[in-house]
């Protein structure tokens, strides 16, 4: 496709870049900080309400980590049932953490679903029951007590050391009484949303994230907490609480409840869902992460996914692995590097190392025939640089897959080349003018330098329609 269409102009060829790069100047100073975040640990059964196996594997892992992790957080659904027989869960399963918290490193946690769920505990086992929340208050008493009133260690704020990055959780099944049949997809109150506004309104940080149980945007079709019930559908304090991260442009929004692991960079192509009415919520603009990190514990959701071009939502649903997340905030950049694996040792399996961009924008942008495209990708390895890899830069094309190689495009998969990784760009790999279609280019590298695109592959993708 693209070495045929007339007016496509090559103008400089990624190969060149890797040899002759031109750094951009450092960023300001600013706080260096590394933290965890998992989600759902949780059994399949009574007599085994917490998977302690894959837990505790992964516990040994982040112990493991060099450097330390400053913190963690925990995304909800801990154990099977919040109380089982008489007895709440809570503190047996903080009590797994302790080879971390004995070492100085804080444990947070969001409220799950599963937390308020109870069996044997009264005279009924049906829906979400409030003395569990209370219960919940009382064992996790490091989370901050800044929370609107009635909602301490439920909801809650916090900053880094420095002052340079701000965290709030945030309750999606907050109770003020019994709910005999709740909805799993939650809804957050105005009470928490004002509260948030008002947190935000008074930090300084440069980066911001937010924690909460469930996503605002769901990957695949069915439930995990019940494979049997219809997909969850936010309702539109979601879409009231998204609107509070893109104007203050969060960097991460850290999630679990679905069982499956994904990472998705949410951009102005993607509606707000449900759109709110009767004034529509204006296209996203800040480009906020959404992180779901699927399960350390619990049986992973491998039905279809639902959403448009998978590739770009980083899904991973392997049939049991589990997974943990590590954040690095180092000046203004921030990291995500995510691990799986099961009861023995995990690895990294993706990151967000590698950046492509079609005209200055990620994910997808729409544009006429006649107007000029630009594509530039690079790449900011970190603690992987000097490691050898394959080098890929590809695209989906309404004529089939199309690869930049050494001597420019041509069919088919092929690879640009193997080098050791290292700072670059942005670099420009594409530059002129598509006919009408749907097109997708990719950069990445993977970490097997065989000349064959396999695992660990980490990669970025950007969408781009061609009208008339």
């Amino acid at each position: 496709m693209i070495c045929k269409i007339k007016r496509i102009v090559l103008v400089l060829c990624l190969v060149t870049a890797i040899v002759s790069v031109v750094f951009s100047p450092e960023p300001a100073f600013c706080e260096t900080l590394r933290f965890v975040f998992l989600a759902d640990s949780r059994g399949e059964a009574l007599d085994e309400p917490v998977n302690t196996l894959v837990l505790n594997a992964i516990i040994s892992q982040i112990k493991a980590l060099s450097p330390q992790p400053a913190f963690l957080v925990f995304g909800g659904d801990m154990s099977y049932r919040g109380c089982i027989k008489g007895t709440y869960t809570f503190q047996n399963w903080k009590d797994l953490f302790a080879p971390l918290t004995s070492a100085g490193i804080p444990l947070y946690t969001a409220i799950g679903n599963h937390e308020l769920y109870a069996h044997g505990c009264g005279a009924s086992d049906e829906g979400f029951f409030q003395v569990n929340q209370q219960q919940y208050q009382k064992v996790f008493t490091e989370n901050p007590s800044n929370g609107p009133p009635g909602y301490e260690r439920l909801v809650y704020s916090f900053t880094s050391p420095k002052g340079d990055a701000f965290f709030a959780v945030l309750d999606p099944y907050y109770l003020t009484a019994d709910n005999p049949s709740p909805s799993l997809c939650g809804t957050i109150d105005s009470t928490q949303l004002t509260w948030l506004e008002n947190q935000v309104a008074q930090t300084k940080a440069s980066h911001k994230f937010l924690f909460i149980h469930t996503p605002y945007y769901y990957i695949t079709g069915t439930n995990p907490a019940d494979p049997a019930e219809a997909s969850c559908i936010p309702d539109d304090t979601f879409t009231n609480m998204w609107a509070i991260l893109d104007k203050n442009k969060f960097d991460i929004y850290s999630c679990g409840h679905t069982h499956l692991y994904s990472l998705k960079t949410i951009v102005s192509s993607i509606l707000p869902r449900p759109q709110t009415s009767p004034n529509p919520t204006p296209p996203w603009q800040n480009n906020v992460v959404q992180l779901i990190n699927g399960t350390c514990g619990a049986g992973v959701d491998t039905s279809t996914p639902t959403v448009a071009n998978p590739a770009l939502w980083h899904i991973a649903q392997a049939a049991n692995t589990y997974y943990f997340s590590v954040v690095d905030i180092n000046d203004s950049k921030v990291t995500i590097t995510s691990y799986s694996g099961n009861t023995g040792d995990y690895s990294v399996f993706d990151t967000n190392i590698a950046t492509i961009l079609a005209n200055n924008q990620s994910q997808s942008i729409a544009i006429t025939d006649n107007t000029p495209l630009s594509v530039t990708a690079a790449l900011d390895p970190g603690s992987l640089s000097g490691q050898n890899a394959d080098w890929w830069v590809a695209a989906e094309t309404p004529v089939g897959p199309y690869s930049l190689t050494p001597s420019g495009w041509s069919a088919g998969i092929n690879m640009l080349t193997q080098h050791p990784l290292l700072k670059i760009g942005p670099a420009e790999v594409f530059n002129g003018y598509l006919p009408v279609g749907d097109y997708t280019f990719y950069f990445g590298v993977d970490m097997s330098p065989d000349g064959i695109p396999n695992q660990p592959l980490y990669y970025d993708g950007v969408q781009v329609h061609v009208t008339q």
